[in-house]
Formats: structure tokens, sequence, C-alpha cells
């Protein structure tokens, strides 16, 4: 029996799964500390059989009212934990990765788009969404972005009612359904554009009548979620919080001067080199999604990824004829051609699948050999300052690193947090209160002694930390070069500048160890 090669989508689910799996896997489960804050919010469901619905995990908002909007991915993480830990995690977000890029350049070759002009454009959406290649929900809204575009695409519509299942999973799996109708909605409007355009010419009102009810149907499946229209407002009401839009990295506009905002760059380039030569315009249900995604990923790097896995399929449908009458030269074009005609996808995808899940179970080993880290990155993360801490019974009102607060509710459930990545619950005010904290702007020891703060988890080599050392009433407790544990005594000695410049030659020792010079760690860093 002769063995076909593999299909474009099944190469490119290979690739990004092997690449993500064992590549990436220190930067997908340890980039922030959300993916650590997703397991234990599954983990805490799993065992009281009940969605969150009160805070159980913050000393700042306990008990405040709780909406889960991202629930149904935090049980996935915690299912995929529980039976592999965090290996098993990461193949889960490697293999969902990689279902997503192999899904878009299936949709492209379904849609009969050119196979070596579907390949650029798969890899070009990949590079605009590698940096958000993250252990959290909104992975899942990529992949829900595919399906969509197929839905819209295909030669053949759906079935309308496929619209209620499919926006009904999405709304329960991450916010990014919003996104979705937006994307529907743009599509009507375009749809009635061009009845307009073409003056009113009745064939399009099947099309429009066809969409409108696609967005009610979708509009019914958002609504079929735990919190009802609840949902709506709470994942509508998180871009009010200015602050929040104003500090957090993710939500601010692309910097061209770095590595993924040039990426971007050259995709904006190419959009618009494509629609300049082309002779024709796009179609307007085309043209007005290329635009929303183009304004959304300059207001947010976080929607980078939306343009790539959105604006570029739909310009390499628009330009796809012109695309084939280029010149073919060494017959790249060709090769690629009869790869897609030949290729087979499943007997390739499925034993890669299999493998994946079968090292996932076995928590990432192979033999004796470790392929797939099972813990979270000691260098990354105060493993063992927590660990330390929580065998030690450690009390009080710990003020944590921002991303380090959703390893605390991981890593220490029974200590309550300051506040983790989770600011659609926490707030403007609080998420402002911890950052004038953080940066020692005027009144950040009021703020700490209103919350009662008796305990501090920071790097030793931040201004927080070495500004606490030197006051008398903190202590350090703990100290090794990732974290230090300052305890703040009730008793606080009288202030001598001696203890308070060897405390902080302490914490330097501990930021940077091996220094010539440098004492040794404080407290238990050294048993």
């Amino acid at each position: 029996m002769r063995v076909r090669p593999p299909s474009i989508p099944a190469t490119v689910f290979a690739v990004f799964a092997v690449f993500t799996v064992i590549g990436l896997q220190q930067p997908m489960l340890n980039a922030d500390g959300d993916p650590a804050r997703h397991i234990r919010h599954g983990l805490w469901m799993l065992q009281h059989h009940a969605l969150i619905s009160a805070d159980p995990f913050s000393f700042t908002r306990p008990g405040a009212p709780f909406l889960g909007f991202e629930y149904g991915t935090q049980l996935v993480f915690a299912l995929a934990w529980k039976a592999g830990g965090i290996a098993a995690v990461t193949v889960l977000v490697g293999l969902l990765i990689a279902s997503v890029y192999a899904l878009l350049a299936w949709v492209l070759l379904r849609l009969n788009v050119e196979p070596l002009l579907a390949y650029i454009v798969t890899v070009g959406a990949a590079a605009l969404g590698g940096g958000h290649w993250v252990a959290r929900p909104h992975l899942f809204s990529f992949l829900a972005t595919v399906i969509l575009l197929w839905l819209l695409e295909r030669p053949r519509a759906a079935p309308v009612w496929l619209f209620v299942p499919f926006f009904a999973v999405w709304a329960n799996l991450h916010g990014g359904f919003v996104f979705g109708a937006m994307l529907l909605t743009v599509w009507l409007a375009g749809t009635v554009a061009e009845w307009l355009a073409s003056g009113r010419d009745p064939r399009w009102l099947p099309r429009m009548r066809y969409l409108a009810a696609a967005l009610v149907c979708a509009g019914l499946g958002t609504l079929l979620n735990p919190h009802g229209l609840e949902l709506h407002r709470h994942v509508l009401s998180f871009f009010g919080n200015r602050f929040n839009m104003n500090h957090t990295a993710e939500f601010l506009s692309p910097n061209f001067h770095e590595i993924d905002g040039r990426i971007f760059l050259l995709g904006i380039l190419g959009v618009l080199a494509a629609l300049t030569f082309h002779r024709e315009r796009p179609s307007y249900p085309r043209l007005l999604a290329i635009a929303m995604t183009l304004a959304f990923g300059l207001i947010s790097v976080r929607n980078m990824a939306l343009f790539g896995l959105t604006a570029l399929p739909l310009v390499a449908l628009h330009v796809n004829d012109a695309w084939r009458r280029l010149p073919d030269p060494r017959g790249i074009r060709r090769r690629f051609g009869a790869t897609a005609q030949t290729g087979s996808t499943l007997p390739w995808v499925l034993p890669i699948v299999v493998a994946f899940v079968l090292l996932g179970l076995a928590h990432g080993r192979v033999g004796s050999t470790q392929v797939v880290a099972d813990d979270l990155d000691p260098a990354t993360f105060p493993i063992a300052a927590v660990a330390k801490g929580r065998a030690a019974g450690l009390e009080g009102r710990i003020f944590s690193e921002f991303v380090w607060g959703g390893y605390l509710v991981y890593a220490w459930p029974e200590q309550r947090i300051f506040i983790d990545g989770g600011t659609d619950f926490f707030g403007d005010p609080l998420y402002e209160e911890f950052s004038r904290v953080r940066r020692l702007a005027p009144g950040w020891r009021d703020i700490l002694q209103r919350w009662d703060i008796r305990l501090a988890l920071l790097r030793p080599g931040s201004s927080l930390a070495h500004e606490l050392s030197r006051d008398s009433r903190w202590t350090p407790w703990y100290c090794d070069s990732v974290a230090v544990i300052l305890e703040r005594s009730a008793d606080a000695p009288p202030y001598s500048r001696a203890a308070a410049d060897s405390a902080e030659r302490r914490l330097s020792a501990c930021a940077h160890p091996g220094r010539p010079g440098a004492s040794s760690p404080a407290g238990n860093a050294d048993e």
C-alpha cells in the first residue's frame, strides 16, 4: 500500500505541534501568572462541583460577586492538569495552536486559494499571533475565528441554526465571542452595502436575510451560558477600565520599533500593496472586515493575531486569481500544488495527536527523559519561596508582584492574594492602588497600612523590596535569586542605619548571587 505524503495542513499541524510543545513550552506556561490562575480556578470548580460565584481567593474583595466568563476553558485546563499535570496542559495548548493554523490552511485550500499562497498566509498569520501563544482562553477564540471565517466564506451556506451551538460553545469558553458577533455584523453591513451599490439588486436579498438570521442565531447562542445577559455586560464593561487598558502591555498600541510591531507593520504593508495593485476592489464584507481588524490591531497589541487570522486570509481570497497568473520561478507553486492534490491529512495528524496525548498523560516523560517540563519555571515564579512559606504556615495578608498573583492562587491557595491577572474582577481602583505601591508613588505606605499587609513577596532586586528592607518594621524572612519574602513585625526594633544597610546588602546578594563581596542570602534561604 502506497503511503501518500502529508498534506499542507498536516505539515503545518506537525511542525507547529512539535515547535510549540517542545520548543515553546517555557513561554507558553510561564509568560505570566494567568495559566496557573486558570488551572486553579478550574480545579476549584471541579472540587466544589459548581461555578465560582463569589471570590474565594483574595482579601481585597473577599466574597464579592464573581463572574467567571472563561470558566469553560478553565475546566478544560484543570481536567488536563488532573490527567497529566503541567505537561498535559502544555500538550493541550500546543495541539490547540497547531489546530488553529492547520485549520486555517485547510480553509484556504477548500476555498480554492492557490496552495503556495495559502501556505504563505498561514505562516504570516502564525507570525502575527506567535506573541500570544500562551496557555490562556483566548486561544479558543483564535480557533473559533477560523471556523467562523469558513462559515462565512464557504461556497454553500451552512445551515443557519448551526450558529446557535457554535456561538454557545464560544461564549462559554472565552469573551472573544463578542469579536465573532462583530464580524458577523460587519458581514451583514457589507452585504447591505453591496445591495445598495448594485442599485438594490434583488439577488443580494437572500444573502442579507441569511446573515441577519445568522446574527440572530448567534445572539441566541451567546445567551446559552450560566450568566445570561450578565455575561455580555461583564465582557463589554471591561473595556471601560481605562487605567487597566492604559497600563497593561497587551492592551496598548503596537510599538513598531519592536519585533512584534515590525511583523505587524509588514502585514499592513502587504495588505495595502495587495489592495492597491489589484484591479478590482474587495467585496464590501471583506473590505469592512479587513478595515475593522486593522483598526483593532492598531489599537491593541493583543488584536494583531485576529488581524492575521482574518485580514490576511480575506486578502488572499481577493487576490487569488491574480496570484495564479504570476510567473512560477523554479516550479515552486507547481510543487505546492502537487502536494495539495496528492497529500493526505488525517493519517498523518492522528498519530501525532495520539503520541502527544500519551506524552501528556505520562507527565511529559519518555522513559527516564523529561521531554516536556511538568512544573512551572522556578526561575520565573517564586516556587521555592512559596514552598517554604506554605510549609512553615506563614500567615498574614500578602502583597506580591502582579504576575505572581496567579501563581499564588495556584500554589498557595490558602493564602489570600491582593490582586492577580483577573483585572476584570478587581477593577481599576485596586489595580491603581497596586501600581502606586509597586512604583513607590506618594502614599504607598498608607496603602499597605490600610490593607494591613503583613507579608511581601517581591523580586529581590526591586525598588519596593529594597525600600521595605530598610524599614525597621520589615524583616527578610526568606530570600533567593528569584524572590524575597519580607515580614512585618508588630514589635519593630528602633531604626538603625547599620541594620538597614545590612538588610539591603542581603537583598542585593539574593538578587545577584555570586557577585564578589556579596553577603549570604537572608533568612531561610540557606536552610
